[in-house]
């Protein structure tokens, strides 16, 4: 049977495209809430050195950031497997740390030369996206330093 341009035009294709679309943003939302599920490290993290020293640990997905007081925020590539983590820089560096607990609100990390325990901060804004305008890094790195000295003891204004 043939079918003319008008009788092909009156065929409501609508449902097909709505459940489509649908499909489309499931998978979206879906494929979104996987990447923060499968790497338990994500997010903003505080930890003291063996002298007491305060830093944050700010990860991503394919970077960690260390802001220190007195060396600022310095960029790590990073891998996971399994319960390793492994860290290197562009200078060659390479450390291989063991994940031996990893919880919603803190991980513990080993390796030969030490064992450091880092717990989840919320803060109010997110590193990686104050990095794309000065002037909320400047802001960033005003309530890294509030942080700092109030873990330290000091007085804040």
């Amino acid at each position: 049977m043939y079918l003319g341009c008008k009788s092909f035009m009156k065929i409501n294709f609508q449902p097909f495209f709505n459940l489509m679309g649908t499909a489309l943003l499931g998978l979206v939302l879906i494929s979104c809430g996987e990447k923060e599920k499968d790497n338990p490290l994500f997010g903003n993290w505080y930890g003291f050195e063996q002298d007491s020293t305060y830093y944050e640990l700010y990860i991503n997905d394919t970077l960690i950031v260390l802001n220190h007081e007195s060396i600022g925020p310095i960029g790590y590539d990073y891998f996971v497997q399994d319960n390793i983590l492994i860290v290197s820089n562009a200078a060659g560096m390479e450390r291989v740390w063991q994940m031996t607990a990893v919880e919603d609100d803190y991980f513990t990390l080993i390796d030969s030369l030490e064992t450091i325990t880092y717990f989840k901060i919320d803060l109010a804004q997110d590193f990686f996206k104050s990095i794309q305008d000065s002037l909320s890094y400047v802001e960033f790195q005003e309530g890294f330093t509030f942080r700092y000295l109030e873990k330290k003891g000091e007085n804040v204004p």
